[in-house]
């Protein structure tokens, strides 16, 4: 596992490296911020477990996860390994929070309800550690039920964490 960590270290890099081959993408693995150490990432566009899981796969361990939104019976047993590796807190939003607590309670060491994108983004900031190096808004699923579509969910994140982290 340490090798595995060792080898996502240039994480950077890496998305820099996919956002050039295709091109300018809001809301995909997109660089809102880096804030005392921590990046964070707005990849609102994540609205299936895959998208979810190829943005882990990249990113170094010690990341906190924001998630959720209408979930659609998806299968969230896909993100448990990288999980379980990289992510120390999950926060959950949307109308099904239940599914992924049930889903990664062995996995994440944290796992906390938010009301809506403005608790999350206040919930990592008081929740992240020493330790965190990612903030990682990647929802899995579409929110519909809140936002029109991806773009405005990720602009929701993006401009809570400007008001967040003044």
């Amino acid at each position: 596992m340490e090798k595995r960590i060792q080898e996502a270290a240039p994480f950077r890099e890496i998305i820099d490296a996919r956002l050039r081959m295709q091109g300018e993408n809001a809301h995909h693995l997109e660089t809102v911020c880096d804030r005392d150490g921590v990046l964070w990432i707005n990849n609102s566009i994540a609205t299936t477990v895959d998208l979810t899981w190829y943005a882990l796969r990249d990113l170094p361990a010690s990341v906190i996860l924001v998630i959720g939104g209408i979930d659609r019976a998806n299968d969230h047993h896909k993100l448990k390994e990288l999980i379980a590796e990289k992510v120390e807190t999950i926060i959950c939003l949307g109308s099904t929070p239940w599914i992924y607590a049930d889903t990664f309670r062995n996995d994440a060491k944290l796992i906390v309800n938010a009301e809506d994108t403005d608790d999350a983004v206040r919930m990592a900031c008081k929740l992240r550690t020493a330790k965190t190096k990612v903030v990682l808004f990647s929802p899995s699923c579409p929110s519909y039920d809140a936002f029109d579509n991806y773009r405005n969910r990720g602009d929701r994140f993006k401009n809570s964490i400007k008001e967040n982290l003044k």
